[in-house]
């Protein structure tokens, strides 16, 4: 009699098993999960577990992790309606990844990576100075914008004749960037009266690269020679500053080199002597020259001995003759 009890549970346990998976699929939510895209080796990385849908009673989920350790988990509570959100903690001590599997009765319901490491490309802008050996040293500007349409670096490239082709690069975060030529006073997109370079290629001095983790992305400036550029290999054309141009551009203040500052007093030291000194060389004020106090006394003496030896002759020579 005791044996029918037992063989009920056991095909009602076997039932339960079989059909819960089933059961599973069929519940009334949906999970998602949303990690961040990198994070730094041996830091926590914050995982969101959103759930949506039937969330007043929740199961206990399973969360599994690979390439990582986990950490923490911060069980999912409503925050809207039909809504509830968790976060699951984990960390990788190593650059690499780390994936979380979110799971139930043994279905795997959400899955997300975490990359542990800076995500970073390099950006190599290269400018082409098209003319002959005897063009001035120059240096251009360059800008790399997100796709925001912040400045997130700026770029300077110097050519010259004997060296036409130069390049500089930027290290940022993988993703598409813009890069934009500074145009300055006598730089333009096309030759005129009073420019004397001209950007030819890319089309509107703007270009878009994207770069990936740890690749590089390669973007080159052709500047040209226009008809106004001064010929005379004398004339020495100085570096541009960033001032308003006929065309259009990224304009801004001059770039006004420091100058060097005066000479405050000229090398050496200068020895007192007898008489007026000359005046002083430089911006500081001249310092008075002082006479030790004993050797004026002495001279003061001398001259008074003096004086009083030729009193006493003049006395002598005046006397009569006896």
């Amino acid at each position: 009699m005791k044996t029918l009890p037992i063989a009920g549970l056991l095909a009602g346990l076997l039932a339960a098993l079989t059909f819960l998976p089933a059961l599973a699929q069929q519940q009334p939510y949906t999970v998602t999960v949303t990690a961040p895209p990198t994070a730094q080796p041996g830091s926590p990385a914050a995982i969101t577990i959103r759930i949506e849908g039937q969330v007043a009673i929740l199961p206990s989920f399973t969360y599994d992790v690979e390439g990582a350790t986990l950490l923490g988990v911060l069980a999912p509570t409503p925050v809207a309606a039909n809504v509830a959100e968790g976060t699951v903690f984990v960390r990788r001590d190593t650059p690499g990844s780390g994936a979380l599997i979110v799971s139930f009765a043994g279905q795997v319901l959400a899955r997300a990576t975490v990359q542990f490491g800076t995500a970073t490309g390099t950006i190599r802008v290269e400018t082409l100075l098209a003319a002959g050996p005897e063009a001035a040293a120059r240096t251009w500007r360059y800008q790399a914008l997100d796709p925001a349409g912040t400045v997130v670096a700026e770029l300077q490239i110097s050519t010259s004749g004997d060296a036409p082709l130069g390049a500089a690069s930027a290290t940022l975060p993988a993703g598409v960037y813009a890069i934009r030529q500074i145009l300055g006073s006598d730089t333009a997109l096309a030759c005129a009266t009073g420019i004397f370079y001209a950007v030819s290629q890319p089309v509107g001095a703007v270009s878009t690269v994207s770069i990936a983790p740890g690749g590089q992305a390669t973007v080159r400036y052709t500047i040209a020679p226009c008809p106004d550029l001064p010929r005379d290999p004398e004339i020495l054309i100085p570096v541009d500053t960033i001032a308003p141009g006929p065309e259009g551009g990224i304009v801004g203040e001059p770039a006004i080199a420091p100058s060097e500052p005066p000479f405050n007093q000229v090398a050496g030291a200068r020895q007192p002597g007898p008489g007026l000194l000359p005046p002083a060389a430089g911006n500081s004020a001249p310092q008075p020259v002082t006479q030790p106090l004993p050797a004026l006394l002495a001279a003061a003496s001398l001259l008074l001995l003096s004086g009083s030896g030729m009193l006493l002759l003049s006395r002598r020579r005046s006397r009569p003759l006896p």
